[in-house]
């Protein structure tokens, strides 16, 4: 009786099952967002029988999301058929055989006025495997009043600007720092694939095969250096993430922070009068006359392979980012739309400000190393390049280049 117990209790914890012959779409992966229980309530209504989502609680950070998606998709999970996946994982699901492709007709579906970038994340091998739910970008955000001081009113467009703008308020002993992500983890990998994209150069291959760094490399190494070496970083830049790049903006320590979209918003509540001083822009070139190829974030959905219902599943993910609830998601989460005719809706406009140079934003992106090793090639980086002052940029070149050859390769241990 104990070990039928046990059973039961097993199989109950891997999600609810069919009830009264409507079939249960178990989503693991952004249900728990502000404001997303009534886009599955609204999906379920519409539905009207055809399926029940039920979303499903997961761990709140990247890593352990991932931990509990691969240990039940690897021993086989029938209980899983949406997944709310962070864009960096499609290829290493879908190498290990864990998600499902997209038919054709689904592909074009998913497509229709999705950004360019984000369906980008969502492919693997000519593939589309996922379902872009929500996109994101960081931008330049700058005191206005010390831009008008230092650069007459008109926010850096280079990193040079930036950095000679940055120079005058501090001689004048105005608030002067860059802030930027540059400790430890994924922020820091992000932030220097955002100058690496922009200076033309990429980390791997299209198929993953082989590094592809070189003198690009160098050269946005030698950039992540100088802001480190140059005294208009903050001194705690090797242990700021993106709460420490906000509250030193919010502290009126920075001038200039390169964050994410939800500053003003954030700001607005957190000190309103520097959010009344608060102007934003597209993130500053590395190459003049070039934009910055910025780094793009958020989730996608995609279907188990092991899911009984995957027609089911591929209906409610389209539900849950249709135009319409992609609209009032971004509005009540704070997470933009990857369907470029919501920048234009009106409610939109007015909530987001900042969306035109978000979109010219996301229209040049970049995204990160679409690879099955992703997890560890972004361990490699963070941790070369930790901390920023430690930056030699012809060694630690060489350095990156052997360590994610040998990641490739299935070579070296982890740092």
């Amino acid at each position: 009786m104990a070990a039928a117990a046990t059973l039961l209790l097993s199989l109950a914890a891997c999600g609810g099952g069919d009830e009264g012959g409507t079939p249960v779409i178990n989503l693991f992966g952004g249900a728990s967002a502000t404001g997303f229980q009534d886009l599955i309530d609204g999906c379920n209504e519409q539905a009207d029988g055809a399926y029940r989502i039920e979303g499903n609680l997961v761990p709140s950070d990247a890593d352990g999301q991932r931990e509990q998606l691969v240990r039940r998709l690897a021993a086989g999970d029938e209980g899983m058929d949406l997944l709310g996946m962070d864009v960096v994982w499609t290829a290493e699901f879908a190498e290990a055989g864990w998600i499902l492709p997209l038919t054709e007709e689904q592909a074009a579906a998913a497509s229709e006025d999705t950004l360019a970038v984000p369906l980008e994340t969502a492919t693997w091998k000519d593939k589309l495997y996922g379902i872009p739910k929500h996109t994101n970008a960081q931008i330049l955000w700058y005191r206005k009043s010390l831009v008008e001081k230092a650069g007459n009113g008109k926010p850096p467009a280079t990193w040079d600007e930036m950095f000679d703008m940055a120079e005058k308020l501090k001689a004048d002993g105005d608030p002067y720092q860059i802030g930027f992500t540059g400790a430890r983890y994924e922020g820091l990998v992000v932030g220097f694939n955002t100058i690496l994209s922009s200076f033309g150069g990429t980390i791997v291959n299209d198929d993953s095969t082989k590094s592809t760094i070189d003198d690009k490399t160098t050269e946005a190494l030698g950039l992540l250096s100088r802001l480190a070496e140059s005294g208009l970083a903050s001194r705690s830049l090797s242990n700021s993430q993106e709460p420490e790049v906000f509250a030193q903006l919010q502290n009126g320590e920075s001038a200039f922070s390169l964050n994410w979209p939800y500053v003003g918003s954030a700001m607005r509540e957190a000190a309103p009068d520097i959010a009344d001083d608060l102007g934003f822009a597209t993130f500053p070139s590395a190459v003049e006359g070039q934009p910055s190829k910025v780094t793009v974030g958020g989730m996608n959905f995609a279907i188990s392979k092991f899911s009984e219902h995957p027609e089911e599943a591929f209906d409610a993910a389209m539900c849950l980012r249709s135009p319409e609830n992609q609209l009032k998601h971004a509005i009540t989460a704070g997470e933009p739309p990857v369907n470029e005719t919501v920048f234009d809706e009106p409610e939109f406009k007015k909530v987001y400000p900042q969306g035109p140079v978000l979109l010219e934003s996301l229209e040049a992106a970049s995204s990160r190393p679409i690879s099955p090793v992703y997890q560890n090639i972004s361990t490699i980086i963070s941790s070369t390049l930790s901390p920023p002052t430690s930056i030699d940029p012809e060694a630690t070149t060489k350095e990156l280049e052997g360590a994610i050859n040998d990641a490739i390769e299935g070579k070296g241990i982890l740092p």
